[in-house]
């Protein structure tokens, strides 16, 4: 009982403090927003989970299905990057080497951690919950709420995806490969994966974000409703093109032996935690430290201080006033040392495959560059990009670079023109070919992506202090615009629709509104710092 005390306690600090963050607002209003726009009026031009401009009334059965399947698709993305800093948190706050003196195994703490993590992500699905009682209300379709049709998809396709993310979180977070970014890197794939498999399961067992069933039902009803229908599958997001054909949706008949099967998932969450627990390092840090074959010391622990006493006549040294320098920076030579900074680290096989893309970029056809080339080029850097804003924070160098001189137009200008010069050079196959081409919408939109991804990371990275938003934005946006050539999303000009509609121009108006938040965020850290 008192294993179980200790559990619950640490669950509930551990939510309490991260239900306070910035990060956990952010995620819960850009939900609340997805959740607004994926529940489109009849007046809009597109339509969601829809077959031939059919779609479901707004009933509690239809909203609360789309908005489960909508939170185990997406939500389930940002939800990884949300949680992911459990361990880390306690590591940088010192909490960790407290609780290292307590009698709590790894197993249990693994587990606590999990379960705070799943306890945290269910918060934002509540709200979602709620979100979508609202929008059918909302719509006006439907006055008729059902709370227990409402609830049931999220009961069965969404809690055990946000038990198996939380515990893959904490995996992630125990191995030490599968820390920083190339594990950010490895779920973004295995999120691809899941969204394939998950979207063409015929078992539960393939099935790992509880959807099929809802898509199988709607799109069964959707073709029964369609007077000439060739068996086709609703789609997630679709222009509506002519009349909105509608149809009542009775969805899906759940029965138990669906949630027993598909709760199965919630022992697989346990067991990634319970192996995630022999990886985990118990907060003894020591372990990175150099030890010879014998298990013995370095020879530098070994090593007696030597001192030399040296007199020192500094009478004829002469120090350049520090107010002398202010105007002498030279932003050529800090641009290069920033450049040196941002990739720094990078290994070989980095560098092949931004060339590889870089010539793809070059050599491949038009419809070959904007369909996959572009996207992915843009895709490559991210980790060089998520770091922007935070490093100083990261590494708690930010007394130093904020109190120094002139720490705007000296360091964080120089900082967001080396993110954009890295844009432009690991896309300059693509810009390069466009410019042969004569492709100049195209170009221009290219150039205003290579401003715009930098611009954000770098807003995100002062006012949230990790580059963890950035990346979970950011993919979103890639997946669903560059990706799947979503107009809206498409801050590239990958699709036609997009360049049709001359959507870079709103982006070039949202990069100068960024950098203005990222300017002032700055000035308030400075502020702060120069303050004490």
């Amino acid at each position: 009982m008192t294993s179980l005390r200790i559990l619950f306690q640490m669950m509930k600090a551990d939510y309490l403090e991260r239900v306070r963050r910035y990060s956990f607002l952010i995620t819960v209003l850009v939900s609340i927003f997805i959740v607004f726009k994926f529940i489109p009026s009849s007046n809009e031009n597109y339509l969601t989970l829809s077959l031939n401009n059919m779609r479901g009334i707004y009933n509690s059965d239809w909203v609360g299905s789309a908005i489960a399947i909508l939170a185990s698709m997406l939500l389930s993305l940002p939800a990884f990057f949300l949680v992911k800093n459990a361990i880390e948190r306690d590591v940088q706050t010192g909490v960790g080497q407290i609780i290292a003196t307590t009698p709590i195994t790894r197993w249990m703490y693994t587990m606590g951690k999990m379960w705070s993590n799943f306890v945290l992500l269910m918060s934002i699905v509540a709200v979602l919950i709620v979100s979508a009682l609202a929008m059918q209300l909302i719509r006006g379709e439907s006055y008729t709420v059902e709370l227990l049709k409402l609830s049931l998809p999220f009961l069965y396709s969404t809690l055990p995806t946000m038990a198996l993310v939380a515990s893959i979180a904490i995996l992630f977070e125990s191995v030490p490969l599968l820390r920083k970014g190339l594990g950010n890197l490895i779920y973004f794939v295995l999120w691809i994966i899941s969204l394939k498999f998950s979207t063409t399961a015929i078992h539960s067992s393939q099935d790992i974000l509880g959807i099929s069933p809802i898509l199988t039902r709607l799109s069964s009803e959707a073709n029964a409703g369609l007077p000439h229908s060739n068996g086709g599958h609703v789609s997630g997001m679709s222009p509506l093109k002519g009349d909105l054909l509608t149809y009542d949706w009775t969805g899906v008949h759940w029965t138990m032996q669906m949630f027993v099967e598909r709760y199965i998932w919630l022992a697989v969450a346990v067991v990634i935690v319970a192996v995630a627990s022999i990886f985990f390092h118990r907060f003894d840090l020591t372990r990175s430290s150099k030890i010879n074959k014998k298990g013995k010391p370095s020879e530098f622990r070994k090593a007696e201080p030597h001192i030399i006493s040296v007199h020192m006549n500094d009478s004829g040294i002469k120090l350049t006033p520090y107010t002398n320098v202010q105007g002498r920076s030279h932003y050529i030579t800090i641009l290069v040392m920033e450049l040196r900074l941002m990739l720094k680290g990078l290994r070989f096989w980095w560098y092949l495959i931004a060339w590889v893309l870089i010539v793809l970029g070059l050599l491949l056809p038009m419809e070959s560059v904007l369909k996959f080339v572009a996207p992915i080029t843009w895709v490559w850097p991210i980790l060089i990009w998520s770091a922007m804003g935070t490093n100083e924070t990261y590494h708690r160098t930010h007394q130093l670079m904020f109190t120094a001189t002139h720490p705007i137009r000296n360091q964080f200008i120089v900082l967001w023109l080396a993110g954009i010069i890295v844009a432009y050079l690991t896309g300059s196959g693509a810009i390069i070919h466009f410019l042969i081409a004569g492709e100049w919408e195209s170009l221009k939109a290219m150039a205003v992506g290579g401003l715009f991804i930098p611009t954000l990371a770098v807003a995100l990275g002062v006012w949230s202090g990790n580059g963890k938003i950035f990346q979970v934005i950011f993919m979103l946006m890639w997946y669903l615009g560059p990706l799947n050539k979503l107009e809206v999303m498409d801050f590239m000009g990958a699709s036609q629709q997009s360049l049709d509609l001359g959507l870079y121009r709103y982006y070039l108006l949202a990069t100068a509104i960024l950098l203005m938040l990222a300017v002032i965020g700055r000035m308030r850290q400075v502020k702060i710092a120069t303050k004490y």
